[in-house]
């Protein structure tokens, strides 16, 4: 009887509402409510799990996987909206939570861009590292070549590749450089590296699990989160000939045992800094 009651006041008071007016909000969809969970950093850095609380961390996984069980999409992997400017807003893999510990000298990670360039198979991710005293700004770079991977390949951790989500990824550079001394624009220096994945390593490899013309959500090859949204790097991608001249480059070489050059990247980082800091 309650209930009955409940419902014919709830449809009195909609009857009220001039139907000129829009209906009341349904709730947000699943990947707004992931996007809503995401706070925003100092610097513009992406969140971590290791730089927001556990049960918060937790709340994002449970959103991420809830999102993608319900879109289960195919065939992402050549979706055309795939290209363009992406900001990592959010991630526990360990190459993002080690920067995002920050380094020596108050220094810390500031906003994250990845930048795919479809037509060519290009990709650059683009960091920054800012110095909360304004001594300095750094800018951290990997670059190389991404295609659609083959049907039924196997990660890292063993998941087929089923619905043709999967990225190929091959690292070519690792960059590092100082832009800013005491605010003012400096040229150099700059480091240069040559990843080089083990033998035995898998091939490294994202699977796009959502994808629309505003937000991503990718899974690493270890199954680490990615979460991006569409915003515009103020870093242009790199012109057809500064990527051949970077690549005539041959940088000091470094091997990585799953395969990403992004795990090499804190501890050279930590080097740079080290070396030009003193």
């Amino acid at each position: 009887e309650l209930a009955t009651r409940r419902q014919a006041l709830i449809g009195a008071l909609l009857a009220t509402v001039p139907p000129h007016l829009p209906a009341l909000a349904a709730d947000p969809a699943p990947v707004q409510a992931l996007l809503d969970l995401i706070p925003a950093m100092p610097y513009g850095a992406p969140a971590t799990n290791a730089t927001v609380s556990r049960d918060l961390a937790a709340r994002i996984d449970t959103a991420a996987a809830a999102l993608e069980a319900k879109t289960a999409a195919k065939d992402l992997a050549r979706d055309a909206r795939l290209g363009g400017s992406w900001k990592l807003v959010y991630s526990d893999g360990r190459e993002i939570t080690s920067l995002a510990a920050g380094f020596p000298g108050g220094f810390e990670l500031g906003p994250t861009y990845q930048v795919v360039d479809t037509k060519t198979g290009f990709f650059e991710n683009q960091g920054s590292v800012v110095n909360r005293y304004g001594a300095a700004r750094l800018s951290t770079g990997v670059v190389g070549d991404v295609r659609p991977s083959k049907p039924g390949t196997l990660n890292a951790v063993g998941v087929v590749n089923d619905r043709g989500n999967r990225i190929d990824v091959d690292f070519k550079r690792i960059t590092f450089a100082f832009d800013e001394l005491l605010g003012k624009p400096v040229d150099g220096p700059r480091k240069v590296l040559s990843p080089t994945p083990k033998p035995d390593a898998a091939q490294p490899a994202n699977d796009i699990t959502y994808l629309d013309a505003t937000a991503r959500v990718v899974r690493g090859g270890d199954g680490a989160l990615f979460v991006f949204r569409r915003e515009e790097s103020a870093t242009p991608l790199l012109s057809p000939a500064e990527r051949d001249a970077l690549y005539r480059e041959a940088g000091a070489g470094v091997k990585t045992g799953t395969g990403r050059a992004e795990d090499a990247a804190p501890e050279e980082l930590r080097l740079l800094l080290k070396d030009n800091l003193k």
